[in-house]
């Protein structure tokens, strides 16, 4: 009987017990901002993602500080430059030539703006927000530096996106239409990840400078999250920024081409590099020399001038 009740009373303890731990967890919750919005798996396992890789990648960054080498972060695009430069260079050198022009204008409607640039600065000034966010102390510009992000964001959104990718045909596609594809798919996941992120800004961060008494830890989680999410961008933004390099590395670079049978009438040739085994037509050899300087990278490589030369450049460069 005894032992019943005893067994009763330590149930109705436990049973205030836990309506008063989830009073104090409720309350702590609602302090904080309110309950942790639920994010899609997905997006949740990108962030999660991207945190560990700006981790480790200012991990790495430190050590190579401190140890006088260069940090391998932005030259991320250096290190796909040899997939992508393949995926042009492949294409005849006369079909490259032909589409010279198409193919730089192309690459400067899709890169009109350093996205690189402005997304790193993004990325800058977000993780110093986390920094003073932790230490609840923010300088008095901190929402208009966010602002000045979000005003950069929009200049990112504004790059050209065409209404679908072209779809090969049975003989693949042509050359501008294989250019055009491979800027706007990376155009493409670039807009996507800078607009979740503005999103996430606009919608959110900035709305907890506008509170009176400003929960601390509720923006340093939204601020975490944007951190993330513009590593993710700023991964994109290099991507796009290669592939832009390697059209216009795939436009110049005719070293060793067999250009003979081109017809050169018409064709831009300012800033075409080249070297003693380019195969260039009988009657432009010579106009071709005059018109060239040596690109001084002791290789023997030679670049197309703007205007022809009085005097020839010696063979033996």
């Amino acid at each position: 009987m005894n032992r019943d009740r005893a067994s009763e009373q330590l149930e109705t303890l436990l049973a205030r017990a836990h309506k008063q731990l989830g009073i104090a967890v409720y309350d702590g919750l609602m302090s904080s901002g309110g309950p942790p919005e639920l994010r899609d798996p997905d997006q949740t396992l990108g962030r999660l993602l991207a945190a560990a890789h700006r981790q480790t990648g200012d991990a790495v960054v430190g050590r190579l500080a401190r140890t006088g080498r260069r940090a391998p972060r932005e030259r991320a695009a250096a290190d796909r430059e040899g997939s992508s430069k393949g995926l042009l260079m492949r294409r005849p050198a006369f079909v490259r030539l032909k589409y010279r022009e198409q193919a730089l204008n192309c690459a400067r409607r899709y890169w009109p703006l350093d996205a690189v640039r402005v997304i790193r600065d993004a990325v800058d000034t977000v993780q110093r927000l986390v920094v003073d966010l932790e230490e609840e102390t923010l300088p008095d510009t901190a929402r208009d530096q966010l602002l000045r992000v979000s005003s950069g964001m929009g200049r990112v959104l504004a790059l050209p996106q065409p209404d679908q990718v072209p779809q090969p045909g049975l003989g693949g596609l042509d050359y501008m239409e294989e250019v055009e594809d491979f800027l706007a798919t990376c155009t493409w996941r670039l807009v996507a990840e800078v607009r979740r992120s503005k999103q996430l800004l606009d919608n959110e961060l900035l709305l907890h400078f506008r509170w009176t008494d400003m929960s601390w830890l509720g923006a340093l989680e939204v601020s975490q999250d944007l951190a993330d999410d513009l590593d993710l961008a700023y991964r994109e933004a290099l991507a796009l920024s290669t592939a832009v390099a390697a059209v216009e590395e795939a436009s110049t670079d005719f070293r060793g081409a067999d250009l003979q049978s081109v017809d050169l009438d018409g064709v831009d040739l300012e800033g075409i590099r080249w070297d003693t085994t380019t195969s260039w037509p009988p009657e432009w050899k010579e106009r071709i020399w005059r018109a060239s300087l040596a690109a001084g990278t002791g290789h023997g490589e030679l670049i197309v001038g703007a205007e022809p030369r009085d005097s020839t450049v010696p063979v033996d460069i």
